[in-house]
């Protein structure tokens, strides 16, 4: 269950943010969507891919944490074993709204600051606090507004980006099995990734529609994270028994 609020300084003065990342506060899960300006640091930790939106019908890139439902294999001992966390983790118990507001006599649809207060890394005892004492935003705040902020940008472009790799033929579905060290296999569907013969043969009108997007760059960063495909399945045998 989630609880929604709008983040104030009035009725959240006292609310505090556990940031220990344990199992069962909300950080289970086996895929999380990234977004490309996150790729240069996201590339040296996790396998990039493509999922499709069920909602837009339109690709979406994720990172991959582990293999079956619920299975994060970066959590360790309350912290999280990465060199880079993902915005869509690090933004936790906080989300974006939206509330209308009026700027310059039209009424606009602005982003705003939301918390989920049944989120289990919600407090009033213990945490980091989110408010100072007089009001002002706490560091955790500062730092999540702006990673909220990268979110919002980040959904903004992604539909263009899918949108110009369906029409240049770059995406395509993968199939990944699986065997693990105590003899068992997981099968992974649903997953796309970059076609690198059609990348690499690609005329110069369409390299250059990629460069001016700013998505050249993405598309070799997803494929240089394709290794630590490798070291997510040693991640999942070191759990295993021999």
């Amino acid at each position: 269950m989630t609880n929604h609020a709008l983040l104030d300084n009035v009725t959240h003065a006292d609310l505090r943010v556990n940031t220990t990342y344990e199992k069962g506060h909300g950080f289970d899960v086996n895929s999380t969507r990234v977004f490309p300006v996150e790729f240069t640091q996201l590339q040296m930790d996790y396998p990039l891919f493509f999922v499709k939106s069920a909602d837009t019908g339109h690709f979406e890139t994720i990172a991959l944490l582990g293999f079956s439902e619920g299975e994060n294999l970066y959590l360790r001992d309350g912290r999280w074993d990465a060199a880079y966390l993902p915005s869509t983790i690090a933004r936790q118990p906080f989300l974006i709204g939206f509330q209308e507001q009026d700027v310059d006599g039209i009424p606009t649809k602005m982003p705003v600051v939301h918390i989920d207060l049944d989120h289990p890394s919600v407090s009033y005892t213990e945490g980091e606090p989110v408010f100072l004492e007089h009001g002002g935003e706490g560091p955790l705040l500062e730092r999540v507004s702006s990673i909220l902020m990268t979110i919002h940008e980040g959904h903004e472009k992604s539909e263009s980006l899918s949108k110009l790799l369906v029409g240049l033929e770059l995406i395509e579905s993968v199939n990944v099995e699986i065997e693990f060290r105590d003899g068992s296999g997981q099968n992974l569907s649903g997953l796309y990734t970059i076609n690198e013969e059609k990348l690499s043969a690609l005329s110069a009108e369409g390299l250059d529609a990629l460069h001016k997007n700013g998505h050249l760059q993405t598309m070799y960063m997803m494929l240089a994270s394709m290794p630590n495909m490798t070291r997510l399945i040693e991640r999942k045998n070191s759990t295993l028994g021999s």
